[in-house]
């Protein structure tokens, strides 16, 4: 893997990280990232799964809801789907940490079973958990995950998903039943912003284009966006490439190719935007891909 496109600071810090990526289409739904000992910072991010995070050692500060919450070791939380978000290192501290990544339709699908009735929008209740037995059972899972124990692990993930649908995610029930959350109710402008900029990644309109096209400001574009999103138009996009280069990344696409088709401009741009985002390069990320591949 290659840092060469990172700066110096970056570099030291993203580089020599310990950290491991796991997925496998065994296991399509259900994403796993292990860090050891990191002080790397996020920027907010969203990401499309339902998220379950796990502290195992050192102490980290996270930005949600409009809320700051501090983690330690033994913590878990959770993060809907889509919600803007950070998880930073506590000033001069490192941390280790687990990220459980599980695909919103078949969380839907979960608690549908459970609920006895369709379910088609999750949203939890609680953000940080503090239940020793839901944490050592995600350390279970997280330990089977990596030793390649593939049915031990499905086991043990309807054991850990099971208690935290049923005790902390609320369900909402509109109909017809859809295996897919429906999309936030946004603002006219908000919503064609979103679309546009989605509708092709590599060519996305800039702001001036917007602001053009809806016959607004761009201020206004912008303090709107965030308003109803929790992030601006350009850190929306920069999102939604590099998860489009992760699921390009995980089916095996050579990083110059899924850095050009998520939409950017150089090599450059991709890896420090990559690292911005994720904490991780996008080398580190296929090549734990690799790792798991050879099992």
């Amino acid at each position: 893997m290659s840092c060469k496109n990172i700066s110096s600071k970056n570099r030291s810090s993203v580089c020599h990280v310990e950290q491991t990526y796991w997925f496998s289409p065994l296991l399509p739904h259900l994403e796993s990232r292990s860090t050891w000992h990191s002080r790397q910072a996020y920027k907010t991010h969203t990401h499309p799964q339902f998220s379950i995070g796990a502290i195992e050692q050192g102490g980290t500060r996270s930005h949600y809801r409009g809320q700051q919450h501090l983690l330690q070791a033994g913590d878990l939380i959770l993060i809907d789907p889509h919600q803007p978000h950070s998880c930073n290192p506590l000033p001069g501290q490192t941390r280790s940490y687990h990220m459980l990544y599980l695909d919103t339709a078949w969380c839907l699908q979960q608690l549908s079973r459970l609920c006895g009735h369709p379910v088609t929008s999750l949203h939890s209740r609680g953000v940080v958990l503090q239940d020793p037995a839901l944490f050592t059972r995600y350390q279970h899972l997280i330990a089977q995950l990596h030793q390649g124990d593939i049915a031990a692990a499905e086991k043990t993930l309807h054991h850990l998903i099971t208690p935290i649908l049923q005790q902390y995610c609320l369900p909402v029930e509109p109909a017809p039943y859809s295996s897919f959350p429906p999309e936030p109710t946004y603002h006219t402008t908000t919503r064609y912003v979103r679309q546009r900029l989605l509708s092709n990644l590599q060519t996305s309109p800039s702001l001036e284009a917007l602001a053009a096209e809806l016959n607004l400001r761009r201020e206004t574009i912008v303090r709107q966006f965030r308003r109803e999103t929790g992030v601006t138009p350009m850190a929306f996009l920069n999102n939604a490439r590099v998860e489009y280069a992760k699921t390009l990344l995980r089916q095996g696409t050579p990083l110059a190719d899924a850095g050009y088709q998520s939409g950017f401009c150089d090599q450059s741009h991709f890896h420090k935007t990559f690292v911005h985002y994720t904490a991780a390069t996008p080398g580190q990320y296929r090549h734990s891909r690799s790792i798991f591949d050879n099992k």
